[in-house]
């Protein structure tokens, strides 16, 4: 009988990539011939970049041998990962889920999986229509506040780079995710590549079909409909109110909100929800053409080379005097920079990407570490009026109208404003603006050392091509729902503080996972839940 074992450590020359020279890679390793095996799995895929006079993928790979293959290597042998048996949840009232990002969509998907049927609320509407609002405002300069590149189906992170990797270690639960994600439309190398990425115009197909399958399934999704008040009885939720009237009753509330989701975080605060503050990042977008950026990490040989795509970058910076520092984040090689906002006067940038990256532009957020010090406040949500300010003064630097004040790096270094800016890929366009005006002195200060001190380390990178836009101000989330080891709010029952916004994750990946350990602590602890077949209680 044929055995299946994983090979580790094969490179392969990025001229050379391909199925046919994974099996020959194989078969040299194996000391047999490549007719004699076969690929079940790429299990990892890394680009070796090191060097610029070669390029390399390092592989591993699961093959099929021989019944009597004698494995003096000691081969490892390949075992699949089991199947997740799901047991049904009692029988009970439905589950509400607030909001439809990362968090949102893979809590319903687990619920459902335990055969529940989810009652989900979209503060934003339904995607086609966002992305509507969202072409809209880029063309008539017209914000709808509750459907934008920060709310609605899908959340913020559909329109990003779509960054698949979570810096955490959650292996198990973070390939869950990756693995419901081709589920629903992803290319299968997500699974195995080193920084799997999907970009925003991918990313919208699966959302829509992750979408379709939980209508498919008994759950239920309301586009336009914002958490107005959580029901209370004693120290535990008891169902939400939505857009001031309805009621729907419930033992458990799964709170994945986004970040930006200000307003929700001021009626918890209310309620008297443990909250409290957490550190930010603050800053600038840069941008290069994407030419550039190549040239830097992939040097001439492999400046053009097709196939390896648009290059990344990573940069981080430490004042050891004060302890402060600032670093790159969101990098979005071949990508745009694009008007985040989603409160009239309030400006907000993000970079985004397509699948292809294939923009000729590259940006980057570069970030400046603020702790609840710097807010000036001990109230818990004193990082969102921080964040409010430097919005409310880049708005008015762009000339209020959404554009987006810029300053060429070179000139940002210098302390003056720029004669003519550099060609970039702001879509709703650039003004000249003086962007150390719109931030406190330690933000601006660093801002300057550390690229100084990168300029050393990569002149190409501080170079005069480069532009700066701002703000960056929505890496994270400034306030965390306080929870504990079960997943549930400190001091009210029943209530599961999920994902980004809640303050427990950053990005796609780590905020699905989270969403996923709720849903089984959840599960684990016998909660009781709606029955599947139940109509939730409208008051």
């Amino acid at each position: 009988m044929a055995r299946e074992l994983r090979i580790d450590g094969l490179l392969i020359p990025v001229e050379k990539d391909g199925a046919g020279e994974y099996l020959k890679a194989a078969a040299r390793r194996l000391g047999i011939p490549a007719a004699g095996i076969g690929v079940v799995r790429i299990l990892a895929k890394t680009p070796v970049f090191g060097d610029r006079r070669q390029f390399y993928y390092e592989l591993s790979l699961a093959v099929r041998v021989p019944a009597g293959y004698k494995n003096k290597e000691n081969f490892p042998r390949y075992a699949a990962k089991p199947v997740m048996r799901y047991k049904p949840a009692p029988a009970g009232p439905r589950p509400v889920v607030i909001g439809f990002g990362p968090a949102g969509m893979f809590a319903a998907l687990e619920l459902i999986e335990y055969g529940l049927k989810p009652l989900i609320f979209e503060r934003g509407k339904k995607l086609e229509e966002r992305h509507a609002d969202v072409r809209r405002f880029i063309k008539e300069r017209k914000l709808v506040p509750e459907s934008n590149i920060q709310f609605g189906e899908g959340g913020a992170g559909t329109y990003s780079d779509g960054k698949l990797f979570s810096r955490r270690k959650n292996t198990s639960y973070a390939g869950k995710v990756l693995d419901t994600f081709i589920k629903f439309g992803a290319p299968p190398e997500i699974s195995y590549v080193s920084k799997p990425h999907l970009g925003t115009d991918l990313l919208r197909r699966i959302v829509a079909n992750i979408r379709n399958h939980i209508l498919a399934r008994g759950g239920e999704i309301h586009y336009g409909s914002k958490l107005t008040d959580i029901l209370v009885s004693g120290d535990a939720a008891a169902g939400v109110v939505i857009n001031g009237s309805a009621e729907y009753l419930s033992p458990a509330i799964y709170l994945a909100i986004g970040h930006s989701a200000r307003d929700t975080f001021e009626l918890l605060h209310k309620k008297g929800i443990t909250l409290e503050q957490k550190p930010v990042s603050v800053g600038v977008r840069v941008e290069h053409p994407a030419a550039t950026i190549n040239l830097i990490r992939y040097g001439a040989k492999y400046g053009n080379f097709p196939g390896i795509g648009a290059a990344v970058y990573s940069f981080n910076y430490t004042n050891r005097r004060t302890g402060r520092g600032a670093y790159t984040f969101c990098m979005c090689p071949g990508g745009e920079v694009v008007n985040a906002s989603s409160e009239e006067g309030l400006l907000a940038l993000n970079g985004m990407s397509c699948a292809a990256r294939d923009s000729a532009f590259s940006n980057a957020a570069i970030a400046v570490t603020c702790v609840p010090a710097d807010y000036g406040s001990a109230h818990p949500l004193a990082g969102f009026k921080f964040q409010r300010g430097i919005e409310r003064k880049a708005f008015l630097a762009g000339g209020g109208d959404w554009r987006t004040p810029a300053q060429n790096l070179s000139d940002f270094l210098r302390g003056r404003r720029s004669s003519a800016l550099n060609r970039n890929s702001c879509a709703m366009g650039t003004r000249s603006a003086d962007l150390a005006g719109l931030f406190p002195a330690f933000i601006t200060g660093t801002l300057r050392s550390a690229f100084k001190q990168w300029k050393k380390e990569s002149p190409l990178f501080v170079a005069d091509d480069a532009l700066l836009m701002g703000p960056e101000t929505r890496t994270t989330s400034p306030v965390r729902i306080r929870r504990g080891k079960n997943f549930m709010s400190i001091n009210m029952r029943g209530l599961y503080p999920i994902g980004e916004g809640s303050g427990y994750s950053g990005g796609i990946t780590s905020s699905a996972a989270d969403a996923l350990k709720a849903v089984e602590a959840a599960m684990n602890r016998g909660a009781t839940y709606w029955a599947s077949g139940s109509d939730p209680v409208i008051l």
